[in-house]
């Protein structure tokens, strides 16, 4: 016959157990502090949240190519949007991220917020970008010619 405590125990052993037999996952992340270390383009950065600092493509919006553009607008906009980003990245005071997945490039999906708004929400209002929720992207220079 078991002793009363001797279940706990062995449910509390198996616990640590299965916890430290965890691998060890990416940065993960949701709504705290971050902040960036680079603006790459205008919906790519690198990111740090309490530990290295990673690549992270940027959710609910796309912007146009800055490396290998399509067509010299394209180009032009695209230029613009990295510089809008970092300037939006520079004046804000309080930098958040929620960290989901990652993309076929192996960067991390981060929503980003500054200073409490969505930079997706900010970078479509101001014409630099359109909605993205993944899949084929638009193709910016017959969007723009």
């Amino acid at each position: 016959m078991l002793r009363p405590y001797t279940v706990p125990a062995a449910l509390i052993l198996v616990g640590i157990l299965m916890f430290i037999g965890l691998p060890s996952e990416p940065p993960q992340a949701s709504g705290r502090a971050c902040s960036v270390a680079g603006v790459v383009d205008g919906d790519t950065v690198d990111l740090r949240c309490d530990g290295p600092v990673f690549r992270a493509r940027l959710t609910g919006f796309d912007t146009p190519e800055t490396y290998e553009p399509g067509c010299a607008a394209e180009a032009a906009l695209g230029r613009r949007a990295a510089a809008r980003l970092r300037q939006l990245v520079d004046n804000a005071t309080r930098i958040e991220a929620d960290i989901g997945g990652t993309d076929r490039y192996g960067r991390r999906l981060v929503a980003l917020s500054l200073d409490g708004q969505a930079v997706s929400r900010r970078m479509i209002a101001e014409n630099l970008a359109v909605a993205y929720s993944g899949g084929r992207r638009i193709d910016w220079c017959a969007r723009l010619s």
